[in-house]
């Protein structure tokens, strides 16, 4: 039987079952989509594509079920309005065994300080007053912040690469163009400055700049003592772990 508009009213504030018996199939559907892309990638960006707007403009009217159906689980859905960013992160009532596990991500030491040096460029931008919606950064710009961290040389078709798709699975970023190519550009999303709190940003950026210094000491080591030295190709293979909303693993596929 069709819902009449005082049964609809007040539907946003309800819980997931009083809910579910009134959406209609495209609404549970769209229900359904949000729920598996926060869970694969824990930000909805508005701005990022029309899926992403429709999904973003149906979860901010929707807090309420949503947080039912994640509260099961220790989780809760916030809904940035100001920067257009619905994210996944642990509960207010989540345990801190909980917090440890769900709140943390491996990232490759590459990985760690890429995402340092674009929510440097990206808060930079925002401090300066010219953020519109989205960000673009060059690679010479990029390169210029994580030389600060003594990383260079890389390789970028398969090194940078790789580190972009991860942090793209994120909904942190877009790729625009080829990876090689002079007018290659990253597009940087809002999300960004949610998927590190100051805390954690601090802790890794102290983190990465002590490891960075002691590889320089033992490559110097090395060349003086005429050891043989390792390949540069080798720098992201150890793992930090960066504090972000969500413990799933980046996966790009659309949910």
């Amino acid at each position: 039987m069709e819902e009449t508009g005082m049964e609809r009213e007040g539907l946003e504030s309800r819980g997931i079952d009083a809910c579910w018996d009134l959406y209609t199939d495209s609404e549970k559907s769209l229900f359904q989509r949000v729920c598996r892309r926060l869970l694969k990638s824990t930000f909805i960006v508005r701005d990022k594509d029309e899926e992403h707007r429709r999904e973003y403009f149906f979860a901010s009217r929707n807090p309420d079920p949503l947080n039912a159906f994640f509260g099961y689980i220790g989780m809760q859905v916030v809904v940035e309005r100001e920067y257009g960013v619905i994210m996944l992160k642990n509960g207010a009532d989540s345990g801190e065994g909980a917090r440890m596990q769900i709140g943390h991500a491996m990232l490759t030491k590459l990985e760690s300080i890429v995402l340092l040096c674009l929510w440097t460029i990206y808060s930079d931008r925002i401090s300066a007053g010219r953020l519109t919606r989205s960000v673009l950064v060059s690679m010479p710009e990029l390169r210029f912040e994580m030389e600060k961290y003594g990383v260079q040389d890389l390789n970028e078709k398969t090194q940078m690469a790789e580190c972009f798709a991860t942090l793209a699975g994120y909904h942190l970023l877009d790729r625009v163009g080829r990876l090689g190519d002079e007018d290659f550009r990253l597009r940087l999303y809002p999300s960004l400055l949610f998927c590190l709190d100051l805390p954690a940003f601090r802790a890794l950026t102290a983190a990465a700049s002590k490891r960075m210094q002691e590889g320089r000491e033992e490559l110097e080591e090395m060349d003086r003592t005429g050891e043989e030295i390792p390949d540069e190709e080798n720098v992201d293979d150890d793992d930090m772990d960066v504090t972000e909303e969500n413990g799933d693993d980046a996966d790009t596929e659309q949910a």
